[in-house]
């Protein structure tokens, strides 16, 4: 009996990678209008005070943890839709040119562009998971749940770390990393706001200590989650193999309690004042409720990607998630563009949450107006094309 084809693309997959490239920007926009400071305490800025306090509520109810926690899952998804599950496998050195170039791509992000770069991790992860593809489902849901729980553990040990901070220490390490002061702060916006190379010692920093905090506190969870991924890959899950009515009530009670989870996380860091030494509970809630919640929006796309009707609302998507890479990318540009100096206009902490909010709207509808177009006349993204040049080493026809 001759072996089925190999099916190279599945729309469900680029749908809900255009969903999440989208979901991801909305909360980067924070860290592209202000210092990073502000995704997790936002009340350093007076304008929170105004309209910032619904934004910023949304976006951590809606979409903090979230999207990036479905890009994870799909990246894992696609090392086990690009190698498969042979061993040994003729794929195995293209795989691995294909994790080099994607970190000297990330790398040059982080450090030439902005310093909140997912590249480089995924890359290293991508290396260290590929062998795990072979495994079964239940398998990767084991050992996945026991990265993420372990990776708990060294999350939860920062906070409880206070205990044994001395008061300056503590002082220190606020200042540092969690609510500087307005000298401080004015400093920092105006390295921002200088021009390309007079910054890029400042943010090269930046990137660098960004590294180290996602290296520690987010490595596990990163590789828990791929092999969450590769788990629901093979089991159908994202390839539409359950019914519309499975995946939208499962979506629908998933989405649900991560919500309500997500919501009181938010509302805790309020009602602490965002104290650095009190907000464990809600970061604990917003940890465990964004794993709920991503899996409830997985299931709801997938539930209506089943929907033929809705085929031409979910082809924007589609295409926007199949130049996933150089939509990413693009974002970053729009970023630095908008709010960092020269070559840029400089307006970081001087455009307001509602001003935030329009941006977001409008380059979600930029992606989902030229990625179409795009792809309609080309095979792969720009980025993509790209690296994937790289990783074969020659040129790839980019016409279709």
């Amino acid at each position: 009996m001759l072996a089925e084809p190999r099916i190279d693309r599945f729309e469900s997959l680029d749908v809900l990678r255009g969903v999440a490239i989208l979901g991801i920007f909305a909360v980067n926009i924070f860290a592209f209008g202000f210092p990073w400071y502000v995704i997790g305490n936002p009340s350093v800025f007076e304008e929170f005070f105004n309209s910032g306090e619904f934004w910023w509520t949304l976006s951590t109810t809606a979409f903090q943890f979230k999207f990036i926690t479905i890009f994870t899952m799909l990246f894992g998804a696609g090392i086990v839709l690009f190698l498969g599950t042979e061993k040994p496998n003729p794929k195995t050195p293209l795989h691995r040119r294909r994790m080099f170039w994607l970190f000297i791509i990330g790398m040059m992000h982080n450090y030439l562009l902005w310093y909140g770069d997912i590249l480089a991790p995924y890359a290293i992860a991508g290396f260290l998971v590929a062998g795990a593809r072979r495994w079964g489902p239940i398998t990767l849901f084991i050992v996945g749940f026991i990265l993420i729980i372990f990776n708990f553990g060294l999350f939860s040990l920062q906070s409880m770390g206070f205990d044994y901070m001395s008061p300056e220490e503590i002082a220190e390490m606020k200042s540092q990393m969690w609510a500087p002061g307005a000298e401080q702060l004015t400093e920092e916006l105006a390295q921002y706001r200088s021009g390309f190379f007079e910054r890029l010692p400042f943010t090269s920093q930046a990137a660098f200590m960004s590294q180290m905090m996602q290296g520690l506190f987010l490595a596990m969870r990163t590789i828990g989650v791929m092999m969450l991924g590769m788990a629901l890959f093979k089991t159908g899950y994202l390839t539409l193999r359950r019914s519309t009515g499975v995946y939208l009530v499962i979506g629908a009670l998933c989405a649900g309690i991560g919500l309500y989870g997500s919501f009181w996380a938010s509302q805790q860091f309020i009602g602490t004042g965002f104290n650095m030494k009190e907000i464990l509970p809600g970061q604990s809630a917003l940890y465990w409720s964004s794993l709920i919640q991503s899996f409830g929006y997985v299931s709801i796309v997938m539930g209506l990607c089943k929907i033929d009707a809705l085929r031409l609302l979910r082809a924007p998507f589609a295409a926007a998630g199949r130049m996933a890479l150089s939509n990413y990318l693009l974002s970053t540009f729009v970023g630095i563009f908008i709010f960092y100096g020269p070559p840029g206009l400089g307006k970081i902490g001087t455009v307001s949450f509602d001003g935030l909010a329009a941006i977001t709207g409008a380059l979600w509808l930029f992606i989902l107006t030229w990625s179409p177009i795009w792809m309609s006349v080309f095979r792969y993204g720009p980025a993509e094309w790209v690296w994937r040049s790289l990783t074969y080493w020659r040129l790839q026809p980019i016409l279709k």
